[in-house]
């Protein structure tokens, strides 16, 4: 029971790890950090006008918003499945949603901007 107890306090509290296999969310500082590395790609999931609002230096844009359903075939045409992704979104939600339909299709390894680019912005980057 003891052990039990603690299993549940360690992936209640001690992890990153999305429920998503081959997902993990991590902080501002972090995600900074492995989109510096190379042949990570940088995608940011929001809308075409949320994107020119702002976005991560070295992006590219497909909007899983507006078009849920050919979200997979545009990452598809433009990302290699063999190299990291690293997504991004307003708050976290939008990018949960694409990252699970990545990991669906097939893409090997994929990382989560925790709290999206409002926490970015938060962060001053």
């Amino acid at each position: 029971m003891k052990l039990f107890f603690l299993t549940f306090l360690s992936l209640l509290f001690g992890s990153c790890q999305s429920a998503i296999d081959g997902v993990s969310v991590i902080p501002v500082d972090e995600f900074a950090q492995y989109i510096a590395e190379p042949n990570v790609q940088l995608l940011d999931v929001r809308t075409p006008e949320e994107f020119e609002a702002g976005h991560i230096d070295g992006a590219i844009m497909i909007d899983y918003k507006t078009d849920p359903e050919g979200f997979v075939q545009k990452a598809e045409a433009q990302l290699k499945k063999d190299h990291p992704v690293a997504l991004y979104c307003r708050s976290g939600r939008r990018s949960h949603a694409a990252a699970e339909l990545l990991a669906k299709a097939g893409f090997q390894q994929i990382v989560e901007l925790q709290g999206g680019i409002m926490a970015w912005q938060q962060a001053g980057k």
